[in-house]
């Protein structure tokens, strides 16, 4: 049994000091009286200097962002397909290398159709059915989409083919 968070975030402790849902009015009111001190001071044109800074790696983290992103998605695919794929490729050999009988070897494709099955969060007819349907379309938009761009590249390649005219020959 699982065991649960009663903080989700390690930071958030309950307070709420810029938003003031937290405090009591006594405490509002010392910070008002602390923002008057503050008015005028060095500390206060220095605060006013501060612009937030967005962490996102500088120039590294900008080129590498879409690579991490890459593979953290086929990690991700990774845990939880794996298993099927492993217990698939485990059945297939053994059926390929094996001499079982026949029903034995159903029976052991059987066990990596239920891998399937399971990766998938174990649906019913109904999920199952979405799923596929799901999965034929992903399919189908991903051939649509590299058939596109390979049509893209055809006809640039045929424009610059045609246009590009040697001189003709002087007589």
């Amino acid at each position: 049994m699982a065991i649960p968070n009663h903080l989700p975030d390690p930071d958030e402790h309950g307070e709420d000091l810029l938003g003031g849902g937290g405090l009591t009015p006594a405490q509002q009111a010392n910070l008002a009286n602390l923002d008057a001190d503050m008015d005028g001071t060095a500390a206060a044109q220095l605060a006013a200097q501060l612009v937030p800074v967005k962490q996102d790696g500088g120039q590294f983290g900008r080129v590498a962002k879409p690579h991490v992103d890459r593979v953290t998605k086929a990690r991700d695919w990774a845990r939880i397909w794996g298993p099927a794929v492993a217990g698939t490729a485990v059945a297939g050999t053994a059926v390929a290398v094996l001499p079982l009988p026949g029903p034995l070897s159903l029976y052991v494709l059987a066990i990596g159709a239920f891998g399937w099955w399971h990766c998938a969060g174990r649906p019913g007819v109904i999920e199952s059915i979405q799923m596929f349907g799901y999965a034929l379309a992903d399919t189908g938009s991903w051939i649509r989409r590299h058939v596109e761009a390979l049509a893209h590249r055809r006809a640039r390649y045929e424009t610059r083919r045609t246009t590009n005219n040697p001189k003709p020959a002087q007589d």
